[in-house]
C-alpha cells in the first residue's frame, strides 16, 4: 500500500480490515473479481469501518470562525489507532479465513485550507497528494461546508455550528499481500507470488455534524456530535506467479453516530494550536493534534 507520510497508518491497517483475504488466488483462471457486501457484524465489515474513523473529515473549530474572505490554512495529525485482535482477521465471510497483518502506522496527516464565505458560512477543503512515501500512496481529498448562525443566542455566549463533509479519493498500497507475505511454495496458500498487490481502499465517509463552542480568553472550547455514512470500499488487486489476477472488491454500507470534544489556543493573532479527541463509539476512537494560520 502507498500511503502517504506512512499514512501507511492506513496502509498495513487496511490490510488488516481487509478482508482481502481476497487475495488469496484460485489457480486455473486467469482473472477473478467478485462484489462482497459482508454483513455489519463481520470482521470485514468492522474492519473497514474502523479504518475509515481516523478519515473522517471533522470539524476544526479553530478554522469556522472566518468572516468573508478571510483565509486559514491548517494542518493535522491524527492518530491511528491499532485493530482490536478481536477483529483483526477475516471471517470467512467474502470466501476465506485469514489472519492479518495489521503493523500501523502512527499517524494520518491532513492539510486544510478554510475560506470564509460571509453570514457565518465558511467553506473547507483538503487534498493529500499521490506522493508515494515507503510503500503507501494516497490520493485523497475531503471538503465541508459549515454555518455559524450568529443570531442564535445560546447560554454562557456559546456558539453552535452545523457542518456537513466528506471524504472521497483512497489510498493504494499493498495490503493483502506485502512484500513480507510472499510466497513460492504453494499455490494453494496465499500471495502465492514474487511482485506485492497493489490494493487500494477509499473510506468514503459523508456525515453531519453540530459543534458548540465557547470561547474563554485565548482559548476556544468545544464539543459536537454528528452522523456519518460510511460507503468504503476496497479493491483488491494481485498478480500471482502463474498470471491469476484478483481483482475482488469487499463493500459496506454502514451509518454510525461519532462524538468530539477538544480545544484550541489562540497564541497569537494570525495562529491558533489545537487538540481534539475523536469517536465513533462502534468503531475507533481517536486523538488529533492541529495547527491553523490565519493567511488574511
Amino acid at each position: 500500500m502507498k500511503l502517504s507520510g506512512r499514512i501507511r497508518a492506513c496502509s498495513a491497517a487496511f490490510g488488516a480490515l481487509v478482508v482481502s483475504a481476497a487475495s488469496l488466488v484460485v489457480p486455473g483462471s486467469s482473472a477473478a473479481q467478485s462484489v462482497c457486501k459482508p454483513a455489519a457484524s463481520t470482521n470485514e465489515a468492522k474492519l473497514l469501518a474502523f479504518f475509515a474513523a481516523p478519515m473522517a473529515f471533522a470539524a476544526a473549530p479553530e478554522v469556522l470562525s472566518l468572516a468573508r474572505g478571510e483565509v486559514a490554512i491548517a494542518g493535522e495529525l491524527t492518530a491511528v489507532p491499532r485493530a482490536p485482535a478481536a477483529i483483526n482477521a477475516s471471517s470467512g465471510a467474502c470466501g476465506f479465513e485469514k489472519s492479518e497483518n495489521s503493523a500501523l502506522s502512527p499517524v494520518f496527516p491532513r492539510p486544510r485550507v478554510a475560506l470564509g464565505l460571509g453570514n457565518g458560512f465558511v467553506v473547507e477543503a483538503s487534498w493529500l497528494p499521490p506522493v508515494t512515501v515507503a510503500d503507501a500512496t494516497p490520493n485523497l481529498g475531503a471538503i465541508a461546508l459549515a454555518w455559524t448562525p450568529a443570531a442564535l443566542s445560546l447560554p454562557f455566549d456559546a456558539a453552535l455550528t452545523f457542518r456537513v463533509h466528506g471524504t472521497f479519493g483512497g489510498v493504494n498500497g499493498p495490503v493483502t499481500c506485502p512484500r513480507d507475505q510472499l510466497q513460492l511454495i504453494s499455490t494453494k496458500q496465499s500471495c502465492y507470488g514474487s511482485e506485492p498487490s497493489d490494493d487500494t481502499y477509499d473510506p468514503n465517509v459523508r456525515g453531519a455534524e453540530i459543534v458548540a463552542s465557547r470561547e474563554s480568553g485565548a482559548w476556544r472550547w468545544y464539543g459536537g456530535a454528528g452522523v456519518n455514512a460510511i460507503a468504503a470500499r476496497f479493491v483488491v488487486d494481485f498478480t500471482d506467479q502463474g498470471g491469476f489476477v484478483d481483482n475482488n472488491v469487499v463493500e459496506i454500507s454502514l451509518a454510525r453516530a461519532a462524538l468530539m470534544a477538544g480545544a484550541s489556543w489562540q497564541a497569537h493573532s494570525t495562529l491558533a494550536f489545537s487538540a481534539q479527541l475523536y469517536s465513533v463509539p462502534t468503531d475507533a476512537t481517536t486523538g488529533r493534534l492541529g495547527i491553523a494560520w490565519r493567511v488574511r
